[in-house]
């Protein structure tokens, strides 16, 4: 926006400064002369001259100067910054009106008005503004109306229209992430209260967290009572989509727990909800018809990250990141194992973390327990148990429940005291070995 206003700014004076030069150099009192003759014989005032006196058919100098200068200024601002071509004119046929209706209006209280030099401000403005339009530049509040809509922050809107790089929605690679959240008690919810407290809760929940990730630069690619998916970094190459997906998904924590005290307190009922972000390649740009289209991001991110986010209802968890996320936010953020997955069409190994918090936010205690967790999976994947189980004991929060922690507790006594059912359970799950987990079983 900071752009238009400069540009409106630029072409306003350079439009103000040849009218008014043109106006002084006397191109229209010719035509000014020939309006007071007619209002005269019309009878509306006697013949004015430049210079008379106030009130006996004057031309107020000062104030068509004015004039000049706002309609310069405002067509071209108007023009520039309104998107729709239909719209421009009408605001080019709005002063035309209000021009030619002035003059007369004037007339009957003793000023002569001449509009000429106004409406040639007026069209001399409105032609810069569309030639500007019809530029990158110029166009790119259309542009960005018509692709993105509502999907982005008025901020993000602002950022890309001040941006220096040409928008490409045409087709691109770019490295990404994904942040998914979804609900997994709605069927409950629905049995529980009723349908109009169903939709408040929703749309608290989409307050909460669409509206909110959009203010943090997230694009909104989809919105539904359920589930919420924001892109990072899908609108313009950045090196930091990873560290911004993190920062919101640990602000949106937050805003959720805070939010699950709200529904308790006004419904008795709590959201059961999951965080994932999934980072990696994807294809971005505009698919769809004419007129149905969508900008958003192929690729297998974004599936993942929806199947993370319902494995945190198995670990009882609420933020999960991928490999691939876990080392671009390594240095910055803090993050505890939980399962390996095998890819059996990559034959591929990668591993899921819980996203904790912040370096900076991370404090000694819970550095502490966070290492005796980390081992204790290791010793867990060894088929230590009865070692995993101390260290898990060591990683144990003496004031508040931890449902990873308690996962692996459950499991790793299982396997202690009967190896061969534990193995039995969900087996069809698990790799040869029993550590990790196929991916289509996620």
């Amino acid at each position: 926006m900071r752009r238009y206003l400069l540009v409106s700014f630029l072409i306003g004076f350079l439009v103000a400064a040849a009218m008014l030069a043109l106006y002084h150099a006397g191109v229209f009192v010719d035509l000014a002369k020939w309006l007071g003759k007619l209002y005269a014989q019309i009878g509306f005032f006697p013949v004015a001259e430049r210079g008379a006196a106030p009130g006996s058919g004057s031309q107020w100098i000062w104030m068509e100067n004015l004039l000049i200068v706002a309609i310069a200024f405002g067509a071209t601002w108007c023009v520039i910054d309104i998107p729709q071509v239909g719209h421009k004119m009408l605001v080019f046929l709005t002063i035309l009106v209000v021009l030619l209706g002035l003059s007369p209006t004037l007339a009957l209280y003793g000023v002569l008005y001449e509009p000429f030099s106004c409406l040639a401000t007026a069209l001399l403005a409105t032609a810069s503004g569309i030639f500007y339009a019809g530029s990158e530049h110029g166009m790119r509040k259309r542009l960005l109306q018509n692709v993105l809509g509502a999907r982005v922050s008025r901020g993000t809107f602002n950022q890309l229209m001040d941006s220096p790089e040409p928008l490409n929605f045409n087709g691109a690679t770019r490295e990404m992430s994904v942040l998914t959240c979804r609900i997994f008690n709605h069927a409950e919810l629905r049995e529980k209260v009723s349908p109009a407290d169903v939709l408040a809760m929703s749309n608290l929940f989409l307050r909460n967290t669409a509206d909110f990730l959009m203010s943090r630069g997230g694009y909104l690619d989809e919105s539904s009572p359920d589930l919420v998916r924001v892109f990072f970094g899908i609108l313009q190459a950045t090196e930091r989509h990873a560290h911004d997906a993190c920062a919101a998904a640990l602000e949106l924590r937050t805003r959720l727990r805070n939010l699950n005290d709200e529904c308790e307190t006004r419904w008795f009922q709590r959201l059961d909800y999951g965080v994932a972000i999934s980072s990696g390649t994807m294809t971005v740009g505009v698919y769809g018809s004419r007129r149905h289209f969508y900008f958003s991001g192929l690729g297998s991110e974004t599936d993942f990250s929806r199947r993370l986010a319902q494995a945190n209802r198995r670990y009882g968890s609420d933020l999960l990141v991928s490999a691939r996320t876990h080392r671009l936010v390594r240095e910055a953020c803090e993050v505890r194992p939980m399962e390996m997955f095998y890819d059996p069409d990559r034959n591929m190994m990668s591993e899921v973390y819980q996203l904790l918090a912040t370096r900076e936010g991370f404090a000694e205690p819970d550095r502490a327990r966070r290492d005796a967790f980390w081992q204790g999976v290791i010793l867990y994947r060894g088929g230590k148990y009865a070692e995993a189980l101390d260290f898990f004991a060591r990683a144990a929060h003496p004031a508040r429940e931890d449902g990873p922690l308690n996962f692996f507790v459950e499991r790793a006594r299982a396997r202690l005291t009967n190896p061969a059912a534990a193995r039995d359970e969900n087996s069809h799950e698990l790799t040869d070995q029993g550590h990790a987990r196929m991916l289509n079983m996620m």
